[in-house]
């Protein structure tokens, strides 16, 4: 196996991990807004996020170049719209359906990295595309659940969850994973303070009821995780990041399975088995 085939392999493993810790945070983040405010919760999430990971590489800080500055900022933005949609839609729509509308940018992701950088499609992209896609629908879709308002909101999401990544592709070749990292959560948490600021006022109290799960949110689900997509995505693809992470919807079910005791149905259990034919599909093929 050549050296390449062997680290994108490895960023492949990598990701799942990432998948299977933002599989749980969906529920972690929905009971957490009984307590505080959302863009109070995200103002906190990122900020924190911002300075551990500064203070954890200073030195990246202080050699950061003007490229990085821009790049940074391109990519911060674009994960600032996507949490600001995400947590105003998240209260107002189902579980199932916010999970399945969310993990739709594995078919947003190939057009937008052939629009913007250029990659160009293949019948095992798009077969894999909508094949998970359809395992995400018997994974989260349920029997006589209408759409609303709230999810389209929630498709805008999406969509710029999409855009994070295929600009993460863009940029991240020439420029350091971290200092990018970094950037994109001080851009985020910048722009959720003054829109703390303009419509909730600031809260400082709350801090001591929502430390543990606070800690959890920063460390477990934003540092760690943002960090290792910024650094493998050097080495696979946008379009095969955003397949593998649609297992964050498999592993939200069988977490909620074994710890919420909910039943394995065979529904669930034809979702997970299509996401992960539409995984083999992309790591089997013989080219990006």
């Amino acid at each position: 196996m050549g050296k390449n085939k062997r680290n994108g392999m490895v960023a492949s493993i990598i990701l799942v991990v990432v998948a299977l810790v933002w599989g749980t945070t969906f529920a972690v983040i929905k009971d957490t807004l009984g307590v505080v405010k959302p863009y109070s919760l995200m103002m906190f999430r990122f900020s924190f996020s911002a300075i551990l990971l500064s203070l954890l590489y200073f030195g990246k800080v202080k050699n950061m170049k003007k490229v990085d500055l821009r790049r940074g900022g391109i990519i911060g933005i674009f994960m600032f719209l996507a949490f600001y949609f995400m947590i105003i839609s998240i209260r107002f729509t189902t579980a199932s359906k916010f999970s399945f509308i969310i993990a739709s940018y594995v078919l947003i992701v190939p057009f937008l990295s052939w629009i913007i950088n250029k990659k160009k499609l293949d019948r095992y992209t798009i077969g894999s595309a909508v094949i998970a896609t359809v395992g995400l629908g018997f994974l989260t879709i349920e029997k006589g659940v209408n759409f609303n308002i709230w999810d389209l909101v929630a498709v805008c999401c999406s969509f710029f969850f999409a855009t994070h990544m295929v600009a993460i592709e863009k940029y991240s070749g020439d420029s350091d994973p971290i200092a990018l990292t970094i950037l994109q959560f001080i851009v985020t948490a910048i722009l959720f303070i003054v829109l703390t600021g303009v419509t909730e006022g600031y809260n400082l109290s709350i801090l001591p009821d929502i430390k543990w799960t606070l800690g959890y949110l920063v460390i477990v689900s934003t540092v760690i995780p943002f960090a290792i997509q910024n650094i493998v995505q050097k080495y696979i693809s946008s379009t095969r990041t955003a397949l593998i992470l649609t297992l964050q919807s498999a592993f939200g079910s069988v977490f909620a399975i074994y710890y919420l005791n909910e039943k394995m149905t065979k529904q669930v259990g034809i979702g997970c088995f299509l996401i992960f034919v539409a995984i083999m599909i992309q790591n089997l093929k013989g080219r990006e």
